[in-house]
C-alpha cells in the first residue's frame, strides 16, 4: 500500500509483507513540504479511538538493565540522568500500567569484553522472572577466531537469541567483520542494527549478503528529527523495507525529540515505517531506561497505543507481540 508524499516472521523461509487492513489508515495520507513531515488533521481520528490496545499484552523487545555493581558502562558518564543502576524492580514499577507480557533484554552498552558476563547475569535473573524470554547479547564481530569463541560461549546460554555489535563504516570492505558475521549467521542468531541514516546503505548491502539472517532495525533507524530534509532517512527505510529479512523496531523516537516530544511529532515517523514495512515485520519496544531522557515509559506506551489504535485487532496483536515471538524466536 502506498502513502502519498512523505508521509516476517521467521519460519522455514522469510515472507514478504502481507497487505494491512486499511481501516482508517488509507484515508490518513501524509504529505511532504521541503522534506519536513507534515500531517493533516484527519490523522487525529486515532485520538478518540477505542481502548482495545491497552488490553492487548505487549512484548517489549528492547529492555536495558544497568548493573553498576557488577558491570561498567563508559557511555553513561555522558548521560547523568540515567547513570545509575536500573534493576528489574525499577522496570516493573515503570511498566505496571503498560501490560508487558514478555521481555527481550537488549545489551546495554557495557564496556568491551563484558558481553558474556552481562548475558550470564541476565540469564540468572530470568530464573526468577519468567517474562524474560530472550537476550540480545553484545559481541565483537571483528576478532577473528576470538569472535567464534565468544559466540560459542554466548550460545551456551539458551536465552541468547541474537547479537548487537558495533556496525562499522564500509562493512563490505571489512573482511574481519564479514567473517565474524558469517559465524553469527551460521549459528542462526538475529542481528540488531543500531545505526543512523548515513549507514543505512551499508546495512542494505549486509542484509543482502546474508538473506537468511534476521535483521532488526532499532529505533526506526534513529532519524535526525532536527534536519529539515529527511530524504536520507526515508530512502534508507524504503530500501531496508524492500528486503524480507529486515524488520523494524518501533522505539526510541520520543528520545530523538527529547523533552519537547509530542504525539503529533512522532506519529508521521511511526506511520511511515508501518506503511513501508507492513504489519508483519514491526515490533514494539520501550527502550527502558533510556526513554527517561524524554519522558516516562507510561507516556511512551500510551502514545504508541494511541497512534496504532486505528488498526484492526489482528494487526494490533501482530505489532504488539506476535511478530516478536517469530522474529526473536521466543
Amino acid at each position: 500500500m502506498k502513502v502519498a508524499g512523505f508521509f516476517s516472521s521467521q519460519t522455514d523461509q522469510l515472507s514478504l509483507n502481507r497487505p494491512m487492513n486499511r481501516r482508517t489508515f488509507s484515508s490518513n495520507l501524509l504529505s511532504v513540504s521541503t522534506g519536513l513531515l507534515c500531517i493533516p488533521n484527519a490523522i487525529g481520528s486515532s485520538e478518540n479511538a477505542d481502548d482495545r490496545s491497552g488490553k492487548i499484552p505487549k512484548t517489549d523487545t528492547h529492555v536495558h538493565l544497568f548493573d553498576l555493581k557488577n558491570l561498567s558502562y563508559g557511555w553513561l558518564k555522558n548521560s547523568p540522568t540515567i547513570n545509575r543502576t536500573f534493576d528489574l524492580q525499577d522496570y516493573k514499577e515503570a511498566t505496571k500500567s503498560s501490560n508487558i507480557g514478555k521481555m527481550v533484554f537488549m545489551e546495554s552498552g557495557a564496556d568491551a569484553h563484558l558481553g558474556l558476563k552481562e548475558a550470564t547475569l541476565v540469564s540468572q535473573l530470568a530464573r526468577s522472572e519468567p517474562k524474560i524470554k530472550g537476550i540480545v547479547a553484545k559481541a565483537d564481530l571483528t576478532q577473528g577466531s576470538g569472535t567464534e569463541k565468544s559466540l560459542e560461549q554466548l550460545c551456551e546460554l539458551p536465552l541468547v537469541k541474537g547479537i548487537r555489535a558495533d556496525f562499522p563504516k564500509n562493512e563490505v570492505t571489512s573482511s574481519g567483520f564479514l567473517a565474524g558475521f558469517k559465524a553469527l549467521a551460521n549459528r542462526k542468531l538475529s542481528f540488531d542494527l543500531l545505526i543512523s541514516p548515513p549507514l543505512m546503505a551499508e546495512a542494505v548491502k549486509l542484509a543482502k549478503k546474508f538473506p537468511n539472517t534476521i535483521f532488526i532495525l532499532d529505533h526506526l533507524g534513529n532519524p535526525n528529527v532536527g534536519e529539515v530534509d529527511s530524504t536520507q532517512w526515508r530512502n534508507g527505510i524504503e530500501k531496508l523495507a524492500e528486503l524480507p529479512n529486515v524488520n523494524c523496531k518501533i522505539s526510541g523516537i520520543i528520545t530523538r525529540f527529547g523533552k519537547d516530544w509530542s504525539v503529533e511529532k512522532i506519529r508521521p515517523y511511526i506511520l511511515y515505517v508501518i506503511e513501508k514495512f507492513g504489519m508483519d515485520r514491526l515490533v514494539f519496544a520501550g527502550d527502558w531506561p533510556v526513554v527517561l531522557l524524554a519522558d516516562s515509559y507510561k507516556s511512551w506506551s500510551e502514545a504508541f497505543e494511541k497512534i496504532t489504535a486505528q488498526f484492526s485487532d489482528e494487526e494490533l496483536h501482530k505489532i504488539y507481540h506476535k511478530n516478536a515471538d517469530h522474529i526473536y524466536r521466543l
